[in-house]
């Protein structure tokens, strides 16, 4: 039986060519990044978070419930303002403590409720007592200004329409809060 020649000097066919194409393919597929072993997963780093602006300043209008010290007639007289709880929402209402000839302890001074859109400042209805001695107490548009957490101005919408304003308050926490008088 004759044997078969293989002749080096023939040409290759294109079906061998591709097999060895297809075959070089594979073996450089294989020796990729890709095909090699790892540790496990690989977890992509988030992409960084965007900067967030600065939160906007607290309104200190938000924050003068507490104890006052403030400039009524016949003062310093204690004022205590705290949160209205019969109204939702930033709604104070300031309480006199210490009273005076005109207007008794436990008077209701002022109510208000912060601005939403004046920072610093609460609109209010000031109690203002009408005649002399323990007489008709009327109500008048104020504005309590907040200068800082310790110190407020209260200041009438129209000035000659009660007097003895405009009042300041202190907080009784601060250092150059006035002494009580016994």
């Amino acid at each position: 039986m004759p044997r078969a020649r293989i002749s080096i000097d023939r040409p290759c066919s294109s079906t061998t060519m591709t097999i060895a194409l297809l075959l070089a393919c594979l073996i450089a597929a294989c020796n990729s990044q890709s095909f090699q072993n790892s540790d496990g997963p690989s977890v992509m780093t988030p992409p960084p978070a965007p900067v967030q602006p600065p939160a906007p300043p607290m309104n200190p209008a938000r924050q003068i419930d507490g104890n006052w010290y403030a400039t009524y007639p016949g003062g310093p007289l204690r004022v205590v303002i705290g949160l209205d709880p019969m109204l939702r929402g930033r709604n104070y209402v300031a309480t006199l403590v210490d009273g005076n000839k005109d207007v008794p302890a436990g008077q209701v001074m002022w109510r208000g409720t912060v601005d939403q859109y004046v920072p610093n400042l609460v609109r209010a209805e000031q109690a203002c007592v009408s005649g002399a001695g323990r007489g008709s107490v009327r109500t008048v548009k104020a504005r309590v200004v907040v200068n800082d957490p310790e110190h407020l101005t209260e200041e009438l919408v129209d000035p000659k329409s009660c007097g003895g304003f405009p009042v300041k308050y202190t907080r009784a926490s601060a250092a150059d809060a006035p002494q009580r008088k016994n």
